[in-house]
């Protein structure tokens, strides 16, 4: 299997997904699979995916910052002690409106630029929240175990390929 052309795209309605585009950076297939499925359940978990699993990873720019987003996510959960206090009821709150301003302003070209605002990435930080919520539960364990199993599960993915 060769290259994938992905590309992040927000929608006028907020919603971050994957489109293909034969003018995007190639993306290795496995990586551009781990993202397609990710993308797919929502972009709440496209941004975990890419916050959580994807770091080290070389990516185009626009990848790249919905990374960083994601992994400032990945960050606060780490703060979160450990010991049964995560759970569905337990949100991460979104940072200050003026970092998110900030962050919208920073965002690199992309399709659907003109529709990120300070709000825009609000919700996608509720969408991240919700989607580790049911990630987590999904998984059955806790917070350190649920980061660290996206961890190796990633590392035997690469040697796998290799």
């Amino acid at each position: 299997m060769g290259s994938v052309f992905l590309v992040p795209v927000l929608t006028p309605h907020g919603h971050l997904t994957l489109i293909e585009d034969r003018d995007a950076l190639a993306l290795e297939p496995e990586l551009a699979q781990r993202l397609q499925d990710a993308f797919v359940r929502g972009s709440g978990h496209g941004l975990l995916q890419l916050g959580a699993s994807e770091f080290g990873v070389a990516l185009p720019p626009v990848f790249s910052y919905w990374r960083e987003f994601g992994a400032r996510y990945v960050t606060a959960v780490c703060t979160l002690p450990d010991g049964g206090v995560r759970s569905m009821k337990t949100h991460i709150p979104s940072p200050p409106d003026a970092e998110l301003a900030w962050l919208a302003l920073a965002a690199p070209p992309m399709t659907g630029a003109e529709y990120l605002t300070a709000t825009v990435l609000q919700c996608l930080w509720q969408e991240l929240d919700s989607a580790f919520g049911l990630e987590l539960s999904e998984s059955k364990c806790g917070v350190q175990d649920f980061l660290k199993r996206r961890l190796v599960a990633k590392q035997k993915a690469r040697v796998k390929d290799s």
